[in-house]
């Protein structure tokens, strides 16, 4: 089964290498995974998913939908990043806040 790593990957803009550095392995083996070569362990798929900040379901496709999933860049991308960090209750104060702001 082929993972979804690579546009995980290029939607953190990063490239083999960067990815191989954060997860100690060789760049070779994430070009295995992303061409189906071969897979990556359990403990490295659990990192994956830790490092992409999604579930193992859609690191496997299960969820993801590339037609309609746009990646987030520059300012989006840091909004992101910020809002992951948030406790749910913040992150629901967040969206009442941004529900007002579209209805303004």
């Amino acid at each position: 089964m082929k993972l979804k790593i690579k546009e995980l990957r290029e939607e953190q803009q990063l490239t083999q290498r960067e990815l191989a550095e954060k997860l100690g392995s060789a760049q070779r083996n994430i070009s295995n995974w992303e061409n189906g070569i071969s897979e990556p362990d359990c403990d490295t798929i659990m990192k994956l998913s830790e490092l992409f900040d999604v579930s193992i379901d859609e690191l496997f496709g299960k969820e993801y939908d590339p037609p309609t999933r746009q990646p987030a860049i520059g300012l989006e991308f840091s909004i992101l990043k910020s809002v992951r960090k948030l406790s749910a209750a913040k992150k629901l104060a967040l969206f009442q806040f941004l529900k007002e702001l579209e209805s303004e």
